[in-house]
């Protein structure tokens, strides 16, 4: 069966209990991470097992491994996939090896937690909403908070997280 689900803009990623990713919808920057840009209109696999968490933007996807290391694929003009560059990317690349426990993504920007607490971001920052003080895109993760963060979610173009006292916090757009 269906454990987690994610929708994007115009497609969605699901977790079957095997710990498959499968993935349909629109394909047209390779945010399905099926090596291809052909929109799909049924579910196709793109990794066999071992993965825990899924998150979808407008047109990237990212998904955490079972072994703490995080995968992205599609879309990348504002570096929202984390590995260096702005290109696209078709198939999952590798963004941190290891030490990740939860993810999410906003349109265009991504962010995710560590075991030891602390926050980092990636991608688009025009509005603040990678939470680092500037308004520069980034394409590698930039660490935002270095201790104490205890749960994290996004917006379209905002950003919230939940520190470890229950205090709530938020960055990007305001209007």
């Amino acid at each position: 069966g269906v454990t987690i689900a994610s929708a994007g803009y115009q497609h969605s990623l699901f977790l079957k209990s095997d710990g498959s990713l499968w993935a349909m919808g629109n394909n047209q920057y390779g945010q399905l991470g099926d090596g291809t840009t052909t929109n799909r209109t049924s579910p196709v696999q793109v990794v066999a097992s071992g993965v825990a968490q899924v998150a979808s933007g407008a047109y990237h996807s990212l998904f955490l491994k079972s072994d703490g290391s995080l995968w992205a694929m599609g879309g990348n003009g504002n570096g929202q996939l984390g590995d260096g560059s702005t290109a696209q990317r078709n198939s999952p690349v590798q963004v941190v090896a290891s030490g990740v426990t939860q993810i999410t993504t906003g349109f265009h920007h991504s962010l995710f937690l560590k075991l030891d607490g602390s926050l980092w971001a990636m991608g688009e920052n025009n509005e603040g909403k990678l939470g680092d003080g500037t308004t520069t895109n980034r394409n590698t993760p930039v660490q935002i908070i270095a201790a104490d963060v205890a749960s994290l979610t996004t917006g379209g173009r905002h950003s919230y997280f939940l520190k470890s006292d229950s205090s709530l916090w938020a960055m990007g757009k305001n209007s």
